[in-house]
């Protein structure tokens, strides 16, 4: 699933600075954590921190009942949507047919797109993406990890040994 903000609505959201008091304590209060009356706002906030409120989705509580497990697509990666490929195919259907720019006529047109689709589009789709972007992104994940050195800092060092541990010569005389 993509990150689309209709994939993503809480089912109950967690307090933020942009909260007005009132309702960050309404919050508290709804789920009977104590707090002082005469607390200010980042006080109050700290202690919803302290709850360590976790953001719950809509989407996945629908799912986790039919015992199904969401896998949320990274972002700006439409590439591994195969429902974008499926959007191209119907704007082209559209857009090569389109001849009068008509709202009633493109109605009509968006219905036809949609009917043209058919289970075989969605498998090539959903193939397309299995074989060919899904495989790419685990080579370069794997060439990206292999590439990045680990660097590690040893903070019992003083800066003269790690001045002293470079190989970098220096050509200031």
């Amino acid at each position: 699933m993509d990150n689309a903000p209709y994939h993503s609505r809480k089912t109950d959201k967690i307090p933020t600075s942009k909260w007005k008091k009132a309702n960050i304590q309404q919050w508290l209060r709804a789920r009977g954590i104590m707090f002082a009356d005469d607390m200010v706002k980042i006080e109050l906030l700290h202690i919803v921190k302290q709850q360590q409120a976790t953001d719950v989705y809509a989407v996945n509580e629908i799912a986790k009942r039919k015992n199904v497990t969401i896998l949320r697509l990274p972002p700006y990666h439409c590439e591994l949507n195969p429902i974008e490929m499926i959007w191209a195919q119907v704007k082209n259907y559209v857009a090569a047919r389109n001849s009068t720019f008509k709202f009633c006529d493109m109605v009509r047109l968006f219905t036809e797109a949609i009917n043209v689709v058919t289970p075989e589009n969605w498998k090539k789709c959903i193939d397309h993406v299995i074989t060919d972007f899904e495989e790419k992104f685990w080579q370069l994940d794997g060439i990206i990890e292999s590439a990045i050195e680990p660097f590690i800092i040893n903070l019992n060092d003083s800066d003269d040994s790690l001045v002293s541990n470079t190989s970098c010569e220096s050509n200031i005389e």
